[in-house]
């Protein structure tokens, strides 16, 4: 890979559909590279107040040259969460989340995260 900002297209779902205001969401790539380290976030999209329909919605995700996206070896996932805040440290019983998959960042991800209930 080389220089220019890299891309990925997520169809954001909730399971099961609810139809609510999700009032924070938060897409995000990691660099989960190093086993032996916490995940590098790299790049994040937040969304507030949206509401997802039964067919989701597409987010795009960029992230910049300069976050090592370029770096060849590096391995990296995909990953959304949602809830009141979206980016805190700790869960709260009400949160959404996804799992997290692996994305190359060569410009053909396209990718499809279902939010589901923590219980």
């Amino acid at each position: 890979m080389s220089g220019g900002d890299r891309h990925v297209r997520v169809v954001l779902r909730v399971h099961p559909p609810t139809g609510d205001a999700l009032p924070d969401v938060v897409v995000a790539v990691d660099d989960v590279t190093r086993a032996d380290a916490p995940a590098r976030r790299v790049a994040a999209t937040r969304l507030r107040d949206v509401v997802v329909p039964g067919e989701g919605i597409v987010v795009q995700v960029t992230v910049p040259a300069g976050a090592g996206a370029a770096v060849r070896g590096r391995r990296y996932t995909v990953r959304a969460r949602a809830g009141a805040d979206a980016d805190a440290g700790t869960f709260a019983p009400a949160d959404l989340l996804s799992t997290g998959v692996p994305v190359t960042l060569d410009g053909t991800d396209d990718v499809t995260l279902e939010l589901r209930p923590l219980t």
